[in-house]
């Protein structure tokens, strides 16, 4: 490792930081392993326990590493899952007999899963009725709120947003899981999907979503906010997905119909 400067203006703590960060995103410092104790960094670099203490608690506030109280400090463990984004995920796997989550997630040959948080009727969002298109008038909406499930572990926070005018007393509204997925229903129902609207963004998560997602404190969300349309460009659906900032790559393959 390299030494710190002690006649630099800038802190020892943060040369430090830096230190470690360079390391972990070389790979020097695999994902998972442990770091030295404060004691060891202390003897290696000659700075104060309550310098090596500040400092992991910035890359943890920064999501490089996790702290466990009484077990140290480790760099975080990274296994990202690649989720494709396209217009045409309706396209690829209204037929598959399956949501598309499952589908999308079996092609990275992992097991997918999710536990219903809510289905039933809400007050409509200012912005989803904006992209709906719902008058003033419309007062409610249908919502399916579920937490979405790789091998196990709670990956991503899904919201989906149903108008009344065609979900009302529909299979869209029955509690648990809708074994074909809720698009290929909708498709049943006699719609057809085409264009899309997609938009990202990434936020920190408040505490429930934290706990729903069991993250660490550090780690941001990727905010997926998509508006499908039928092919006469009425807007049938907006969807509301908060992934794990830790655990998904994102790459854009194609955002048009074919």
């Amino acid at each position: 490792m390299s030494a710190l400067d002690p006649s630099s203006d800038r802190p020892l703590g943060a040369q430090l930081a830096d230190l470690i960060r360079e390391e972990i995103k070389s790979g020097s410092r695999r994902p998972g392993s442990k770091l030295p104790s404060e004691k060891q960094f202390h003897e290696q670099y000659g700075v104060s326990r309550t310098t090596v203490r500040g400092t992991l608690n910035t890359l943890a506030r920064q999501g490089l590493i996790v702290t466990r109280k009484g077990y140290g400090s480790y760099v975080r463990e990274r296994r990202p899952i690649q989720r494709i984004v396209r217009g045409h995920d309706h396209r690829a796997h209204v037929t598959s007999g399956k949501p598309i989550f499952d589908a999308l997630v079996e092609a990275e040959g992992r097991r997918p899963g999710r536990r219903m948080l809510f289905v039933g009727r809400l007050p409509v969002p200012e912005d989803v009725r904006q992209h709906l298109h719902l008058d003033a008038d419309v007062k409610e909406i249908a919502v399916r709120k579920r937490l979405q499930l790789i091998d196990d572990e709670p990956m991503v926070i899904s919201t989906s947003y149903y108008p009344l005018w065609y979900a009302a007393n529909t299979a869209l509204e029955q509690q648990g899981a809708i074994h074909q997925g809720p698009d290929a229903l909708i498709e049943e129902m006699g719609y057809t999907f085409g264009s899309v609207r997609l938009s990202h963004s990434t936020r920190m998560p408040d505490d429930d979503e934290q706990r729903l997602l069991t993250i660490d404190p550090g780690v941001p969300l990727f905010r997926s906010f998509r508006v499908d349309h039928s092919m006469e460009r009425q807007p049938m659906i907006v969807s509301d997905d908060l992934y794990r900032g830790d655990a998904f790559e994102f790459v854009v393959e194609d955002t048009t119909v074919e």
